[in-house]
């Protein structure tokens, strides 16, 4: 009896071995293609970007508002690499259809562009390279009384900060994903029969965009 358990145990072992054998070996060259490599990205770029946002604003009259709206921006911009970190500046466009009724009924309010100048910090870890920005952001605002059209529009001014990540396609093609926050500053509207009044706003838009470095 311990001469057949034994015996069937060396078979089973043996033919273990032999069928490993039959195995073909697995290469792992494609697994060093994922290992974080340091990347170059130095250079002039220009990225086109759709996604959304919301807007929200005060008037001094005790008026809030709040409208989203779908984004399509255009950005050029340069980096330049220092080691691991890369240093950049960007200018940057974007068309919206912000637009609605004042919480009284009595106006119509909209913002049909933001833009944004600001300069970013990001760190390379290969194919990846997450990346905060800080700058001026400038965005349109347009009041219009319903009952007559008459209407005043400004371009608010105020500071903007986000965050973002790009994702290395091909050596030239890369995928970026930003978040800004806008923070405008007052100003004043002027129209007829109504006495003036001061309006402040802030801005979040989320855009995906497909971009070329030069």
């Amino acid at each position: 009896m311990h001469f057949l358990v034994a015996f069937l145990l060396s078979t089973i072992s043996l033919s273990a071995s032999v069928h490993a054998a039959d195995f073909p070996s697995v290469e792992l060259d494609g697994i060093q293609d994922l290992r974080l490599q340091r990347q170059e990205w130095s250079g002039f770029n220009g990225v086109i970007s759709v996604g959304g946002g919301f807007l929200t604003g005060s008037d001094s009259l005790g008026g809030d508002s709040f409208f989203r709206s779908g984004i399509v921006a255009g950005s050029v911009g340069y980096d330049h690499q220092i080691n691991s970190v890369v240093f950049g500046a960007a200018l940057e466009g974007a068309y919206t259809n912000f637009r609605g009724n004042s919480a009284s009924g009595s106006s119509r309010q909209s913002a049909n562009w933001l833009a944004s100048a600001t300069v970013r910090a990001g760190i390379d870890t290969g194919r990846f390279m997450p990346y905060i920005s800080a700058g001026l952001g400038f965005g349109n605002y347009k009041v219009e009384r319903k009952s007559d059209g008459a209407s005043d529009d400004n371009t608010h001014i105020g500071f903007v900060v986000g965050a973002g990540v790009e994702a290395r396609v091909t050596d030239t093609i890369f995928a970026r994903l930003d978040y800004k926050h806008y923070e405008f500053n007052d100003q004043t509207y002027r129209i007829s029969g109504w006495a003036p009044f001061d309006v402040e706003g802030q801005a979040d838009t989320f855009t995906l965009g497909l971009g070329y470095r030069f």
